[in-house]
């Protein structure tokens, strides 16, 4: 069974509290084992409550600083927990070319095409975070948290699935939500072909919570990918 991300984050949690030594004693690891369920129940309320919504997402696709692609679609999530989405923007005009030009163009796209795909197969390593990944952070030293103001942490993992790698997580442990998720990587070489994800999550009236923005940075390629999510309604009972 595949574990959400915050049951993983929960974890990470955990496995820090223990390797500082602030879990010495029966009492102490019972309440972690607490607040450690409360996040998990937490989130799985939180999920069952953005299943009652409906929303909008617009996603911008932009190359050397120049908006290439928009598109905004209706999302909602399918009897399969899924989320469903819906085209609400017309499809952009394809441009009629021929011969060489129409060829080396194809070219680049397919190219381009490879390239992007194995950049969102590195991320879905990270998230959401594999349990055993985090364990052997933990292990060899690579993980950390910090407070970050009033009832905030943010928990860190160094040379997480590759060497010279960063993945952090921010987290609200008065409303058991997350804030924010950063991830800092690299395709092929650290220098060259670097990658970052940043998620941003925001709360509704109802206290649920839902990722509000995702920015993907392919440094190497120029390419920028924002999505937004906006327009939350819920749905006839």
């Amino acid at each position: 069974m595949k574990r959400s991300l915050m049951e993983c984050i929960c974890l990470a949690f955990a496995l820090c509290l223990t390797l500082a030594g602030q879990v010495s004693s029966q009492d102490q690891k019972q309440v972690l084992q607490e607040k450690v369920a409360a996040f998990k129940q937490a989130t799985a309320e939180n999920q069952k409550a953005l299943h009652q919504y409906t929303w909008v997402e617009d996603t911008q696709l932009s190359l050397k600083g120049e908006v290439k692609s928009t598109k905004i679609e209706s999302c909602r999530y399918g009897p399969d927990g899924k989320v469903q989405k819906t085209p609400l923007s017309a499809p952009p005009e394809k441009k009629q070319m021929r011969g060489l030009k129409k060829k080396i163009v194809e070219k680049k796209t397919d190219e381009m095409k490879d390239y992007m795909e194995r950049v969102v197969s590195l991320i879905q390593r990270y998230v959401p975070p594999q349990p055993e990944l985090i364990k052997a952070d933990v292990a060899g030293g690579n993980a950390s948290f910090s407070p970050q103001g009033p009832g905030a942490i943010q928990l860190q993992f160094k040379n997480f699935v590759k060497s010279g790698d960063l993945v952090s997580f921010t987290l609200d442990t008065a409303a058991k939500a997350i804030r924010q998720v950063k991830v800092d990587t690299y395709l092929d070489d650290a220098d060259k072909d670097k990658v970052a994800l940043a998620v941003d999550y925001l709360t509704l009236p109802d206290g649920t919570n839902y990722a509000s923005s995702k920015t993907l940075d392919v440094a190497a390629k120029k390419i920028v990918v924002a999505i937004t999510a906006k327009n939350f309604q819920k749905l006839a009972q």
